[in-house]
C-alpha cells in the first residue's frame, strides 16, 4: 500500500488515483495557471523560477477531508498574496515569504482538490485520537530554460528537508526538449549538502517525473531530497523549455499560549 510504503521508506514515487479519472480540460486549466505565474521575487537573478502559493486547513474529524482555503492578504499594490514560512528549514530564506496567490479558479479545480484529498489520505500523525486542524500549502512552481547555459534552478539547490512533515510533488508538464529535473532521495545526514559532495551510499533513490501527474512524496524526518536544475537540450530549436510542478505540504497545527 502507498501509505505503508511512505511510512517505511520515507518516500514514495507513484501515480495518484486522479491520473486515471481526471478530465483533460481540468488538467489544461492547471497548465493555464502556470502560464500566468509571476517570477519568484525571492529568487536570485538568473534562476528562471516562477511561483504562486495558496494555503488552507483540513478538519480531519469531518467525514470528507475537504480543504478550506485561507483568505489572501493584499500588498501595497493591491495584489493578492499568501504567506509561507519554513522557519529555519530553508537556508536560502529564513523569514516568511509572501508569494502571489493562486487564482480563485484554480483553487476550485477538481484535479487539484482531488490531489490534495488523496495526498492527505497518505499522511499519518503522532496523535490521531486528538485531532487538530491540519495546515496545507500548495505551491505552483515553474522552472524555465531558454538555452543550455540558462538553467532553471529550484530552491534550495542542494539536499534539504522542508520542515513540513509531508510534501507531495505532482508533475503537470515537462518539455521534451530538456534535460535535468532529476529527483534524488538521500539520507537525512546529507541535509544542506551539495549533490556533488554526497557519497553514493547516502543517495537512496533517483528518478525523473516524466508524464502528467507523475508524483512523489517524502516524509520529511526520514529523508532529504534534491532536484537537479533543468536545461534546454537543443539550443537550435525554438522556444523555452519548462517544468511545471504542484507541491502540496501538510503540517499539524498547535495551540500556542
Amino acid at each position: 500500500m502507498p501509505r505503508s510504503a511512505l511510512a517505511e521508506d520515507g518516500y514514495l514515487h507513484y501515480m495518484p488515483r486522479v491520473s486515471q479519472t481526471h478530465c483533460v480540460e481540468e488538467l489544461a486549466e492547471l497548465r493555464r495557471e502556470f502560464e500566468q505565474l509571476e517570477p519568484d521575487e525571492y529568487a536570485p537573478p538568473g534562476v528562471n523560477r516562477f511561483r504562486r502559493y495558496g494555503n488552507g486547513v483540513i478538519l480531519p474529524w469531518q467525514d470528507t477531508h475537504k480543504g478550506h482555503w485561507l483568505p489572501i492578504v493584499k500588498d501595497g499594490a493591491g495584489h493578492g498574496r499568501a504567506g509561507y514560512d519554513q522557519g529555519g528549514n530553508n537556508p536560502d530564506h529564513a523569514n516568511i515569504r509572501y508569494f502571489h496567490a493562486l487564482s480563485d479558479a484554480v483553487k476550485n479545480n477538481r484535479v487539484l482538490l482531488d490531489l490534495i484529498d488523496e495526498d492527505f489520505s497518505l499522511t499519518f500523525w503522532q496523535h490521531p485520537g486528538q485531532p487538530l486542524p491540519i495546515y496545507f500549502g500548495v505551491h505552483f512552481v515553474k522552472l524555465t530554460s531558454a538555452s543550455s547555459d540558462q538553467p532553471g534552478i529550484s530552491s534550495p539547490n542542494f539536499f534539504h528537508q522542508d520542515g513540513e512533515p509531508f510534501t507531495f510533488a505532482h508533475l503537470i508538464y515537462r518539455s521534451s526538449n530538456m534535460t535535468g529535473g532529476i529527483n534524488f532521495i538521500g539520507h537525512p545526514e546529507i541535509r544542506n549538502m551539495l549533490f556533488e559532495d554526497a557519497r553514493a551510499s547516502q543517495i537512496w533513490a533517483e528518478f525523473t517525473l516524466s508524464e502528467p501527474l507523475d508524483s512523489f512524496a517524502v516524509h520529511d524526518p526520514k529523508v532529504s531530497h534534491y532536484i537537479s536544475p533543468i536545461k534546454k537540450l537543443d539550443d537550435a530549436s525554438p522556444g523555452v523549455c519548462e517544468r511545471c510542478i504542484v507541491l502540496v505540504d501538510f503540517s499539524p497545527t498547535i495551540q500556542r499560549i
